[in-house]
């Protein structure tokens, strides 16, 4: 009867411990069951609130897209409710440097002022400017401080430069001299553009380009943005001042009659390729989309014809 009882417990006791390790498996099964539909939920989540920012910076485009609809209108920034909405700003691609267009030596010396402003010095900042020179022109004899096919062969890379204008702003990392620029302002695409009209308009562009085009002192450029982005300070609101008459530039910005012939040629007061940069919002979640388009009249309307459009 002990030997019984005692084999009776014995089984008594490891069942038990089945049980257990069969809940405790159980456990964890449902653990990472959860964890993993919770995984799968937020994704889901994330992913749907994505689609609803993107929807509704498309809503923004569609209305900045209409001709009549000007930088700072209240169509542009709306809201639904406090979790949801969208803000738009225009304004001028031409506020970039256009890259193809450093072919021209103005053009190329503005290159090299910006890349100095940005602490790169003389020789680093002209190696960089005539290479992408060099990247564009059609012939195979560099600049004074630019790099042909000599000097990328010896870098294994025989197939550079392509002569040819660039495509795509990613190009310039293959150009000699933009690993400095780079290291320097890790923003530069920010400056430059492949699909302006080529010419550099005032009422864009940023400080730096300003002082890197013109040769005006730092505070004539600072007091012209300043005026142009009105009291509020902030550039493509409504208060925004534009400039219309290029005698008012030249005096603001403190040009003689010779240094503002040497870049009239050079610049605009409005660029006719458009930037609609539109934020759809859902709660802290934000999607953007970039359309740049080229404003033209036909049969006296404004039409304005899409060129590119990409997230951002």
């Amino acid at each position: 009867m002990t030997l019984s009882s005692s084999h009776s417990r014995d089984e008594r006791g490891i069942a038990l411990l089945l049980v257990l390790v069969a809940v405790m498996a159980l456990a964890i099964i449902v653990t990472g069951l959860y964890e993993s539909s919770q995984a799968s939920w937020d994704e889901s989540s994330l992913s749907r609130a994505r689609y609803q920012a993107g929807l509704l910076a498309e809503s923004g485009l569609a209305i900045a897209l209409h001709p009549n609809i000007e930088p700072g209108d209240a169509a542009l920034k709306q809201s639904f409710g406090s979790e949801r909405g969208f803000e738009v700003i225009m304004s001028s691609e031409g506020g970039r440097l256009p890259i193809n267009e450093l072919t021209e030596e103005r053009m190329r010396e503005t290159a090299t002022e910006l890349f100095i402003l940005w602490g790169l010095d003389a020789a680093e900042a002209s190696h960089a400017a005539d290479s992408i020179a060099d990247w564009i022109d059609d012939d195979s004899d560099p600049l004074p401080n630019g790099a042909e096919n000599g000097y990328y062969a010896g870098l294994d890379y025989p197939e550079f430069p392509a002569n040819s204008a660039f495509t795509s702003l990613e190009q310039l990392l293959f150009v000699a001299g933009m690993d400095a620029v780079e290291q320097a302002q890790p923003f530069w695409r920010d400056y430059f553009t492949i699909y302006s009209d080529g010419l550099i308009d005032l009422n864009e562009a940023s400080r730096e380009l300003i002082v890197a085009l013109t040769r005006t002192t730092e505070d004539s450029a600072l007091n012209f943005v300043a005026v142009r982005t009105g009291d509020d300070g902030i550039a493509g609101t409504e208060d925004d001042y534009r400039f219309t008459d290029s005698g008012e530039v030249q005096a603001l910005l403190g040009l003689s009659e010779s240094e503002w012939s040497a870049i009239s040629s050079f610049v605009t007061l409005s660029g006719t390729v458009k930037r609609i940069e539109s934020t759809g919002r859902i709660g802290d979640f934000r999607e953007t989309r970039v359309v740049l388009a080229e404003e033209r009249t036909v049969d006296g309307n404004t039409v304005l014809t899409p060129l590119a459009r990409f997230r951002k």
